[in-house]
C-alpha cells in the first residue's frame, strides 16, 4: 500500500534511485509508441492489401470474360470459315427475331 502512494506523489521519481527510474519509464514510454507505430502501419498494409485483393477480383473476372468473348468470336469466325468453303454467305442484316404467343 505504502509503494502506490509513493507512485502517486511522485516520489518514485524524486526519490534516490530516480535516474534509474526515469530510465525505466523513458524505456516502457518509447517501447510503447514503437508498438503503437508498429500496429498502425501493419493497419495500413492489411487496409491495402484488402484494396488489392479487391482490384485482383475486379481484374480477374475482366479477364475471364475478355477470355470467353474472344472464345465465342474465334468459334464464330471458325464456322464462318466452313460455311464458307461450302458456298454460304455471311448474311449483311442479322436475322428477324419471330415471336409466337401460347
Amino acid at each position: 500500500m505504502r509503494w502506490i502512494v509513493g507512485i502517486l506523489s511522485l516520489e518514485w521519481f524524486s526519490g534516490k534511485h530516480a535516474k534509474r527510474n526515469w530510465t525505466i519509464a523513458l524505456g516502457v514510454l518509447l517501447y510503447s509508441m514503437l508498438s503503437i507505430w508498429l500496429a498502425h502501419l501493419g493497419e495500413q498494409k492489411a487496409r491495402e492489401l484488402t484494396a488489392l485483393k479487391k482490384e485482383n477480383r475486379r481484374l480477374r473476372a475482366e479477364y475471364v470474360e475478355t477470355k470467353k468473348m474472344l472464345m465465342h468470336d474465334q468459334l464464330r469466325s471458325s464456322v464462318y470459315e466452313k460455311l464458307r468453303d461450302r458456298g454460304y454467305v455471311i448474311p449483311k442484316r442479322p436475322p428477324h427475331l419471330l415471336l409466337t404467343e401460347e
